[in-house]
């Protein structure tokens, strides 16, 4: 029974007088009452179950004014603890600048924070509470879930300290999942996960949780007015791109990443036609890192300006390859060493090389 309507029904049977021993109160009860009550029990049980793992990362940083003078700002962002030493997960953009961090944990202490690792390329970080044990041993870490069974349309919880709002809770879906986005060091993050529960700044570095409270990314970026202002549309690193890197980041090991030495763009068929090109699907390689893996074994750029003179990657190994965005996460899924079979067109006739990558340094010119 639609709920406007037992609502209804039962104001009706309050005025008329029909409401005695013999009505059905626990019905009437359970249809008014109960069921909006456990829609929000749902969300009540993930903040409670995660929010003590949810800390507030202040981090200030040095820069010159316009008259070249020191001055120190102060900002805050999130992260969350995955262990009793202490161990906490943020974003690398969130403290990369920092010269001091304090770390607000749930009860309202305030430690002095270390960065540990950074993983540059995925925007990951992995900081150490300065704690005593015996303090260490009193937090809560969070679970940590699996992205790769997510659906579009799941609803998750993002918690995080939004424009320094601790603790902050907001609801949302899965909107999409498999984005590829810039990154912040010249280099794209692959397999993203797009929500709608509201990320602003402040949430960089939280956890976005399915309702099993369970971790399932770390809250990154977003679409944003040029006051920097959410447009409702925020994108999070996937947590099994953390789990993968993990162990390295805990060791103080920055993770390595397997390197293409590429720059390209992506054919579509009116962009085909005015290039002049017989290949309207693929990558038209715009550039290649010298010395890099792909140059080494054999493929072109353009030269002279002239677009005819540029390979086109139409699939590598057996997957196609559309947009560059396509290369970047293949890429993702190998390690440095790996060989490669790259499908190309040069000069309208179809070739293929093997490629060993290499190992993605943030000074490369090329992203992948």
């Amino acid at each position: 029974m639609p709920y406007r309507f037992a609502t209804f029904l039962l104001l009706f049977m309050v005025l008329v007088g029909s409401v005695g021993a013999s009505a059905s109160p626990g019905w009437a009860q359970t249809v008014t009452a109960q069921a909006p009550l456990t829609d929000s029990q749902a969300i009540i049980d993930v903040y409670q179950r995660a929010s003590p793992a949810v800390v507030n990362i202040t981090y200030s940083s040095e820069a010159r004014d316009a008259f070249g003078r020191r001055v120190r700002t102060e900002t805050s962002g999130s992260g969350f603890i995955v262990d009793l030493q202490g161990h906490v997960v943020t974003n690398q953009h969130v403290v990369s600048d920092a010269t001091r961090l304090d770390v607000t944990v749930a009860d309202g202490t305030v430690y002095l924070g270390t960065v540990i690792a950074s993983d540059r390329a995925n925007d990951l970080a992995v900081l150490k509470i300065e704690a005593p044990d015996n303090e260490l041993a009193k937090f809560t870490p969070a679970g940590l879930g699996d992205s790769g069974a997510l659906q579009v349309g799941q609803m998750v919880v993002a918690i995080g300290n939004p424009f320094g709002l601790s603790r902050s809770a907001s609801l949302g879906i899965v909107s999409s999942l498999g984005r590829t986005r810039p990154g912040v060091d010249k280099r794209f993050i692959s397999d993203m996960i797009q929500t709608d529960a509201a990320i602003n700044p402040g949430n960089s570095g939280g956890p976005l949780l399915n309702l099993n409270g369970d971790v399932i990314g770390i809250n990154e970026q977003i679409e944003a007015t040029s006051e920097g202002a959410s447009l409702g549309v925020g994108f999070a690193i996937p947590i099994n791109t953390l789990k993968r890197y993990l162990p390295d980041l805990l060791a103080g090991k920055e993770p390595v990443h397997a390197w293409f030495g590429v720059a390209g763009v992506g054919l579509t068929p009116t962009r085909a036609e005015r290039l002049g090109l017989t290949v309207n699907q693929g990558v038209i390689l715009a550039g290649l890192a010298s010395e890099g893996p792909a140059a080494v074994a054999g493929l072109q750029a353009v030269s002279n300006n002239n677009a005819t003179t540029a390979d086109i990657i139409t699939g590598m190994d057996a997957t196609a390859v559309h947009n560059f965005q396509d290369i970047a996460a293949f890429i993702d899924r190998h390690e440095p060493g790996d060989t490669v079979i790259v499908h190309y067109v040069r000069a309208g006739e179809p070739k293929s090389a093997n490629v060993t990558l290499g190992t993605w340094q943030s000074q490369d010119t090329s992203s992948y």
